[in-house]
């Protein structure tokens, strides 16, 4: 009974129980890693906002299994499938939403120009090529993901996927080749005269 009392004292002395403790790694969890997540949803989204948006909803997801991806083996890989399943769905809504949306009053949004057409005409070869490469070789499409939207080094990549540096490097060489070829890009450093 001294034991119970003892315990009951030092919890109320000001000692943390167990469940703010880890909100308070979940919060830290997410401010380590938020960059990744908006640089991810901003190469899908490209709008400050909806990113912003699409990330605030993802967060909300991994706080509802936070103990699912503390106890996983790679918390960050994990967590980031997580989110980017979820920028996914946020996009999908948002096109579905813009189907019924019906504009009203005089804020009106500007009629696209030419300029702005020509300006985005690449992004849907991209986003084709890559969705491709996510579906056909996924860890070809992460490692060009992290290297070049993340902008993590080989280490960090190797680290972060739990690969060797030259399986990575492998990977990213792979990843570009395909993606160059399904965008039908001239490859770096062959002249077009022959």
């Amino acid at each position: 009974m001294t034991g119970s009392t003892e315990s009951h004292g030092l919890a109320g002395a000001g000692e943390m129980p167990e469940r703010p403790r880890k909100q308070r790694s979940f919060t830290e969890f997410v401010a380590d890693h938020h960059g990744e997540y908006m640089r991810s949803a901003m190469s899908r989204l490209r709008n400050l906002h909806d990113a912003d948006e699409a990330v605030q909803i993802a967060c909300v997801k991994l706080h509802a299994k936070w103990p699912v991806i503390e106890a996983h083996a790679n918390p960050p890989a994990l967590a980031m499938e997580i989110v980017n399943k979820s920028i996914i769905d946020y996009y999908r809504r948002r096109a579905r939403l813009a189907d019924r949306e019906i504009p009203t009053g005089s804020s009106l949004p500007r009629t696209p120009s030419a300029d702005d057409l020509l300006e985005l005409r690449g992004y849907d070869r991209l986003d084709a090529a890559r969705a491709f490469l996510e579906g056909r070789a996924p860890k070809q499409a992460e490692c060009v993901r992290l290297r070049y939207l993340e902008e993590k080094s080989i280490a960090e990549i190797a680290e972060y996927l739990k690969i060797a540096p030259n399986a990575v490097k492998t990977n990213i060489h792979l990843g570009l080749k395909t993606l160059q070829a399904l965008m039908d890009l001239p490859v770096p450093g062959k002249g077009g005269d022959s």
